[in-house]
């Protein structure tokens, strides 16, 4: 489950009724990154998958996510990267006493110094973490250098296009799945997250390569593969929280999803992971009476 951490909070701690045309309806049915959302007398709204942004080309936004952008009056993430936000969140997630070394160990801690500071955190930083916090960071690929996310990207053209702009999320929420990992799971997760860090980037890698097919149930399937930088004690453990952790928030989000949808002419980016699948959004949304319909090359 990608966890979502803005550039900003990188920054901060280092210093639906309407006729779908034949071509949409012999697509695949997660065969998309961008979604139309409609409703009977409303506006149509776009849904992007957002994924962290490891290339050039990922960050990216497609001439379809474009052209979503520059119809839409209103456009959201997940997380508001406003400076109380980042601030906020910061706070939350360090901890001065006792220090991170000094609940893993030392040979874990010089484990992990490096693999953080690849994602943007030095090891000043590092050694104040909270153990879920630490544990959020290793569930995020590593960053490419001088890429904007896909979120800061929306922030931007918001900005720059005069358009307003919202948060699904508040920072409370989008931290809450990992503070509420049991602190006695905490410390074997992080420890194994550690041992088996080289394993979650080969996964990510082809999670980004699913993503680029714009095949979100197979981004499904390999988040699910996340297991395998588990150890085996730990293993349904983890799957039961990951699924669980995505169920829950999806009835937040759906509902707060309602209100810029009710509205019309609104563009969303909400991470892939919580798109597909019975509990997605997807399927939350058609349930909610909107229909949801992919935007690919044939319906163009």
């Amino acid at each position: 489950m990608f966890a979502r951490i803005s550039s900003s909070v990188f920054a901060a701690f280092a210093a639906l009724s309407v006729v779908t045309s034949p071509a949409v309806l012999a697509a695949p049915s997660n065969q998309a990154i961008l979604w139309k959302v409609e409703k009977e007398n409303t506006p149509s709204s776009w849904l992007l998958a957002t994924i962290p942004a490891t290339n050039k080309q990922l960050a990216e936004f497609t001439p379809a996510t474009l052209k979503a952008l520059s119809d839409s009056k209103y456009i959201g993430t997940e997380f508001h990267n406003d400076i109380n936000s980042v601030v906020e969140m910061a706070q939350t997630m360090l901890d001065d006493k006792p220090s991170l070394e000094q609940k893993i160990g030392k040979d874990n801690f010089a484990k992990l110094v490096p693999l953080l500071e690849a994602r943007g955190y030095p090891s000043t930083v590092t050694a104040k973490l909270k153990p879920w916090a630490a544990i959020m960071m290793l569930l995020s690929p590593r960053p490419a250098k001088d890429i904007i996310p896909m979120d800061d990207r929306l922030l931007k053209y918001s900005m720059e296009n005069s358009r307003k702009y919202f948060a699904v999320e508040s920072v409370e929420q989008q931290l809450a799945p990992y503070q509420a990992i049991p602190a006695d799971k905490q410390i074997p997760v992080l420890s194994a997250l550690i041992k088996n860090e080289a394993k979650l980037e080969q996964n990510f890698t082809k999670i980004i390569a699913a993503y680029q097919q714009q095949d979100l149930d197979k981004v499904k399937q390999l988040l699910q593969d996340e297991t395998i930088a588990m150890e085996p004690k730990e293993r349904e453990w983890y799957k039961k929280w990951r699924l669980q952790t995505i169920s829950q928030r999806n009835k937040v989000i759906v509902e707060r999803l309602k209100i810029p949808f009710e509205k019309g002419d609104s563009f969303v980016g909400i991470s892939a992971a919580q798109l597909p699948g019975k509990d997605g959004l997807l399927a939350q949304l058609r349930a909610a009476g909107y229909r949801v319909t992919p935007v690919t090359k044939a319906s163009k």
